[in-house]
C-alpha cells in the first residue's frame, strides 16, 4: 500500500485500536498470530534507492502526484472486525484538505465512537470515556497525516530519514525506511516490486500508555484511478483488528459537515476561558453545562 492509501483510513487506526481495547478490557496476551518482529535486514546486492526515490515510486503506484493533489475530498465506508473478541462494526470516514476529518465507528454491542479534526481542534467521543479534546501532540500528528504534501513526501519536516536496507515484511521483499518527524517515529516497509507501502510500525498513545502498533496493508484496488489497499490488518498487544474498505468516493464535501457540535464547542470554550491547552482534560459526554469531570487532575477552580 502506498502512503496515499494510509490517507484513506490511517487517521482512524489509533482510534479503532483504542476503542477495541476499551470494548474488550480482558486481553489475552497468549494469542499473537500476526505481530512478528520484522526480521533482520538482508544485505542488498544492488545499491539502495534513496528515500526520495522510494517515496516517488509509491506515489506513482498510487496514481500519481497530479491525481492525488486533485482529490482533495474523500468519503469512504468499510468494516472493522476483531476476530478474537467476535466483534464487528462499520466505518464511515470523511476528509477534506487541508485539515478536516470525521471518523465514525459503530461496533455492535458497544456503540458509536467518533473522532474529528476541524483544522484547529481535535476531539473524540465514545461510550466509555465520553467526549474529550485531543491533546496538542496528537492533534499535530493527525493534522500532519492529513496533509497532501506529506502524503506525497512522508519525509516532509522530518529530522531523521534513513533507508535502513532491504528486509522482508510478511513475505514481501521491501525497502525499510525509518522516519523521525517531531515526536512521531515510524518504520515503513515499501514493496521492492510494486512500490506500495505494505507495512508500518509506530507507537500509538492509548489509555494504557504508548503501545507499538503494526499495520499490514494488502489487497490493492483502484478507486477513481487511485490505487489503495482494501484491507489493513492492525496488531496491538497481540490482538488483531481487520479494517476493510468497501467504497471510496472523491466527490466534493460541504465544509459544514465538519462543524463542531455544541458539546465539543462548549469544551473548547471552557478550555479557552481557563487558558489551558486544548485537550488536556477529557470531559464527560453528559451535557457540558458544568465543568467536565476528568481522570487527570485539572487546575484548581474557584468555588
Amino acid at each position: 500500500m502506498t502512503h496515499s492509501s494510509t490517507h484513506l483510513v490511517h487517521h482512524h487506526l489509533r482510534a479503532l485500536a483504542i476503542s477495541a481495547f476499551l470494548a474488550c478490557p480482558a486481553i489475552s496476551f497468549a494469542q499473537d498470530p500476526a505481530a512478528p518482529t520484522p526480521p533482520p535486514t538482508v544485505p542488498a546486492a544492488a545499491p539502495l534507492p534513496t528515500a526520495t526515490e522510494i517515496f516517488a515510486k509509491a506515489v506513482t503506484a498510487a496514481g500519481g502526484a497530479d491525481l492525488i493533489r486533485q482529490q482533495t475530498s474523500r468519503t469512504s465506508t468499510g468494516t472493522i472486525e476483531m476476530p478474537a473478541q467476535s466483534l464487528k462494526g462499520t466505518l464511515h470516514t470523511k476528509s477534506l484538505a487541508p485539515d478536516l476529518l470525521i471518523v465514525e465507528t459503530e461496533i455492535k454491542g458497544f456503540g458509536k465512537i467518533m473522532q474529528g479534526i476541524n483544522g484547529k481542534v481535535g476531539w473524540s467521543s465514545d461510550p466509555v470515556r465520553g467526549t474529550s479534546l485531543m491533546e496538542a501532540d496528537a492533534l499535530e500528528r493527525e493534522t500532519r497525516d492529513l496533509s497532501i504534501e506529506q502524503e506525497l513526501n512522508p519525509a516532509l519536516d522530518c529530522s531523521e530519514v534513513v533507508v535502513v536496507g532491504r528486509s522482508d515484511f510478511r513475505g514481501t521483499a521491501c525497502y525499510e525506511v525509518r522516519l523521525k518527524c517531531g515526536a512521531d517515529a515510524s518504520t515503513r516497509f515499501y514493496s521492492v516490486d510494486s512500490g506500495h507501502l505494505v507495512g508500518l510500525v509506530r507507537q500509538a498513545k492509548t489509555p494504557m500508555g504508548e503501545l507499538e502498533v503494526v499495520v499490514a496493508f494488502r489487497d490493492f484496488a483502484a478507486f477513481s484511478g487511485r490505487t489503495l489497499a482494501k484491507v489493513q490488518e492492525i496488531t496491538m498487544m497481540g490482538q488483531v483488528q481487520i479494517v476493510s474498505v468497501n467504497s471510496v468516493d472523491f466527490a466534493p464535501i460541504d465544509p459544514s459537515a465538519f462543524k463542531l457540535s455544541k458539546e465539543i464547542q462548549a469544551l473548547v470554550d471552557a478550555a479557552t476561558s481557563q487558558a489551558a491547552p486544548a485537550g488536556t482534560a477529557p470531559a464527560s459526554s453528559t451535557p457540558p453545562a458544568s465543568a467536565p469531570t476528568a481522570t487527570t487532575p485539572a487546575p484548581t477552580k474557584k468555588k
